[in-house]
């Protein structure tokens, strides 16, 4: 880890050069040049510590240095430094894993858990996930890996396996109602996004993601329930925290009509006031009653989905407020492989103010009583068929 050169030394030169570059090249820049320098002693200052930290270290630290790992530390530190819980350094593995992730594809069985008495406690089952598939159920107790009892001193190495991308599958045993079963479970699969039924003369859609797919499976199943004349369409978007918000544009044009385009369905404003995006409706209109089931897990993507049908007045907003994420994420690939994503913009939304630290109010507000995958015993799920169908 010694240094030739002082780090702060050198990458003041390297700003400077960029600077008079510029200049010298597009001299209609002057006052992004004149910005660049007045910023340059907070630079200099600001990387010369970590160069006098990085000789302390190497000079009196009593132990072995990776300068891989203080590399991508240092990475982490200075986006975590920014205080926004939005923007992430990915690493390499991570990147590639995002970009998994982003089009549907999941590491691991499919499930939540807790620690239970140095156990794992299953407390929920993704649908469609392997662990569905294998008949693994909420409350279940996983007690073994491979033979392995699950204990205080292997808990956290035995929960990783949970997640690891490079098990093809997992032979562990589960304890339900006092009796143990052991099976073996695949991992890896591709998250089913839409899900639908009939529920009296409602149809319910319900959407977990929003991927590259997902519009379409939802374009399907509304034409599905449009044409079997349905009285009204229930669209659940709880817990639902997908962060492109691309896709669930591409969703909103299922049901809401083409917007005037000299009124964005919605833009991403940065912190000058700029406009750096904005989206547009393109076609569809679902003209029959809808309400969207929201609550405190409705994030991101899914928030704006929900308030845009409401702006355009396509739909009620049944449930809780939600979470208030309006900020806008870029991943920004970097040349050593790694990435961050960084929040960019906030997210102006068709007619409604900015919902971002504040989430969207319900118009029918209504409380889960009762966490239940049934729907005849969901609260919210019955208070918006009730404003469907009034008694």
């Amino acid at each position: 880890m010694s240094k030739k050169v002082s780090v702060g030394l050198l990458i003041g030169l390297m700003l400077a050069a960029i600077a008079v570059t510029s200049v010298v090249t597009y001299t209609i820049v002057t006052k992004e040049y004149n910005n660049v320098l007045k910023d340059l002693p907070q630079k200099l200052e600001q990387y010369e510590i970590l160069d006098e930290l990085d000789k302390i270290i190497n000079n009196n630290y009593y132990g072995n240095t990776s300068d891989k790992e203080i590399e991508l530390a240092v990475a982490n530190g200075y986006v975590s430094g920014l205080g926004d819980n939005y923007s992430q350094f990915l690493s390499a593995e991570q990147y590639d894993k995002y970009i998994s992730q982003q089009q549907g594809d999941r590491s691991g069985i499919g499930i939540e858990f807790v620690k239970s008495k140095n156990k794992i406690k299953i407390t929920d089952v993704y649908d469609g996930s392997p662990a569905a598939s294998a008949g693994l159920k909420e409350n279940d107790i996983i007690i073994a890996f491979d033979g392995i009892i699950i204990n205080a001193g292997n808990y956290e190495e035995s929960a990783a396996k949970l997640d690891d991308d490079k098990l093809s599958s997992l032979n562990l045993t589960y304890r339900r109602d006092g009796e143990d079963k052991t099976i073996d479970v695949p991992m890896g699969y591709e998250a089913e996004s839409v899900f639908s039924r009939t529920y009296g003369n409602i149809g319910y859609i319900k959407i977990t993601g929003f991927y590259s797919k997902t519009a379409s499976l939802v374009n399907k199943e509304a034409d599905k329930f449009v044409s079997s004349g349905v009285a009204g369409l229930i669209v659940d978007v709880r817990n639902n925290s997908s962060t492109n918000l691309d896709y669930a544009m591409d969703i909103l044009d299922v049901f809401a009509p083409i917007n005037d385009p000299s009124v964005p369905a919605a833009s991403i404003v940065d912190e000058n006031g700029n406009i750096i995006k904005s989206y547009n409706t393109k076609s569809g209109e679902v003209n029959i009653p809808i309400a969207v089931l929201i609550n405190s897990e409705t994030k991101a993507a899914a928030e704006l989905f929900a308030c845009d049908m409401r702006d355009f007045s396509k739909a009620y907003l049944v449930g809780e407020t939600t979470a208030g994420n309006g900020l806008k994420r870029d991943l920004f690939r970097l040349s050593n492989g790694n990435a961050v994503l960084l929040s960019v913009g906030i997210v102006k939304p068709y007619l409604s103010d900015i919902y971002n630290e504040i989430g969207l109010a319900p118009d029918i507000e209504a409380e889960l009583e009762t966490k239940t995958k049934d729907l005849s015993e969901d609260s919210q799920f019955l208070a918006a068929v009730s404003h469907i169908n009034p008694a």
